[in-house]
């Protein structure tokens, strides 16, 4: 993800003149590739988890060993947390359908999940269990918990009990704090405090500065600060800030410089981190935006489904190649979690997807006729689906 934007940045800083783009420009999907670029923070994910998985003696990761304070994967998952506020706030602010809203967010989260879920306990565990598989067929408490709350990370016994790290789907941690963030969006929403920018602003201002030089606060929500959790609030209210002001926030080099420039003023000094933060997240705002990346176009967005599927792959890997080159490790990670993410998304997180949109174009019909009118007609649904601009 790094290489690809430092290749970026560096191919449009020769020209200055790059057309200035508003926020509200770039949203517009057509204007951006968040598909390529949430894509590469997966990928960048599972790059660091390969070195605590499938870990070499003296063999460190590279950004972190670089930068001191993070690294590649933790930063990948600050840009999910910042463009998701972004988008999930933009997509209140445009349609602010409190229904629609939830069935969204639904309907993205949980069938990969499931999916991920039921391949884990189905698939990998008969075949990578080390016990009979009677008593791994037995732990019918350990499968019930996981399907009632799959986006918790979890432990399955008996299975990559040999590995350094013995969590089954140990990524998936940070989705509960992600599901935090939509539901108190949506609170927020509900109670009007969109309605005013500069309460709103004020607000997430100060969600940012609590989250930032309080994190153990994040307790008050019932989220405990593990892997320094507590920050990732403060990423989320970054975007949301983004989208309320998105229409006076031009995304051009000027401010991705601007930031490069207020980071490294505080080189040496504790605020360095935060600037650099900004300054990342910007320019990965940036990139997404500029034409050599839009020209990159996805078929779909499969960062998701390498998210959710990739550790359990690092895990197999793990066993079956436990004295691998690490990078072989990486490389049949990349391309079985990517296989794997395809698969996922075109036989159940895009129907669903689909699904979840139809689902609330319907109850708006129906809400919008009243409950004494008549059946809403299939092809009534199918043509306000196409219309639909979010």
């Amino acid at each position: 993800m790094l290489v690809v934007l430092g290749f970026s940045l560096g191919g449009e800083a020769a020209d200055m003149e790059i057309k200035k783009m508003i926020l509200a420009e770039a949203l517009r999907r057509e204007n951006n590739n968040a598909d390529l670029m949430r894509l590469l923070a997966a990928f960048a994910v599972l790059w660091t988890h390969s070195y605590g998985l499938a870990p070499h003696l003296g063999v460190q990761e590279p950004i972190g060993s670089f930068l001191g304070f993070d690294q590649a994967g933790p930063l990948g998952v600050k840009f999910f947390f910042f463009l998701s506020g972004i988008l999930v706030t933009n997509s209140w602010l445009t349609r602010q359908s409190p229904i629609r809203f939830a069935l969204a967010r639904f309907f993205r989260i949980f069938p990969a999940l499931l999916l991920s879920a039921t391949f884990c306990i189905f698939v990998i565990g008969p075949v990578f269990s080390s016990i009979p598989l009677a008593q791994y067929f037995s732990n019918t408490e350990t499968f019930t918990a996981v399907f009632l709350a799959p986006y918790r990370e979890y432990l399955i016994p008996g299975l990559f009990s040999s590995n350094p790290i013995k969590y089954t789907n140990g990524a998936i941690w940070t989705i509960r704090y992600e599901l935090a963030m939509y539901i108190l969006l949506l609170a927020l929403g509900m109670l009007g405090l969109f309605k005013h920018k500069v309460v709103s602003t004020v607000f997430l201002v100060a969600v940012m500065a609590e989250s930032f030089v309080f994190p153990n606060n994040i307790t008050f929500i019932s989220l405990s600060n593990v892997n320094v959790a507590g920050y990732l609030p403060g990423f989320f209210a970054f975007g949301a800030l983004f989208a309320v002001h998105k229409n006076s926030i031009a995304i051009d080099a000027k401010l991705v410089i601007g930031c490069a420039l207020i980071a490294a003023m505080c080189i040496d000094g504790p605020g360095f981190r935060y600037a650099f933060w900004a300054a990342f997240l910007v320019a990965c705002l940036w990139a997404m935006t500029l034409p050599a990346l839009r020209k990159l176009r996805l078929p779909g967005d499969f960062s998701y489904g390498v998210y959710v599927f990739a550790w359990p792959i690092q895990q197999c890997l793990a066993q079956v190649m436990p004295h691998s080159v690490l990078y072989a490790h990486q490389t049949f990670t990349f391309l079985l979690s990517l296989l794997c993410a395809m698969l996922s998304w075109y036989a159940v997180e895009k129907p669903c997807m689909q699904f979840g949109r139809l689902l609330a174009d319907s109850i708006d019909l129906i809400m919008r006729r009243g409950p004494r009118e008549k059946a809403v007609p299939i092809a009534e649904v199918n043509t306000a689906a196409a219309l639909r601009t979010d």
